[in-house]
């Protein structure tokens, strides 16, 4: 029952922060127009240069050595006799 009271509490609360209405400026003060800014420029910027990319090769290497790595903690898991994906091994 508590936990229900503050989780609604905090509802409201979160609610009246959110749908709480905006300060509003006296009569008196006139509020400013917003005002735009726009910077002339010379020239457009240049593209980013082209991305020479990955190998084939590369992309190889890296791909066998996250392999590698997940095999090493599935075989490390598994020699700490710890469950290895939800599985338990059984003694034979």
């Amino acid at each position: 029952m508590w936990r229900t009271g503050r989780v609604l509490a905090g509802l409201a609360i979160a609610l009246s922060l959110f749908l709480a209405p905006t300060a509003v400026a006296s009569a008196g003060e006139a509020v400013a127009p917003p005002q735009v800014v726009v910077l002339a420029q010379d020239q457009p910027p240049a593209p980013p240069a082209e991305d020479p990319g990955v190998d084939t090769r590369q992309r190889m290497a890296i791909g066998i050595g996250g392999l590698v790595l997940i095999g090493a903690v599935l075989l490390s898991r598994r020699l700490r006799k710890k469950p290895v994906l939800f599985v338990t091994w059984k003694k034979s």
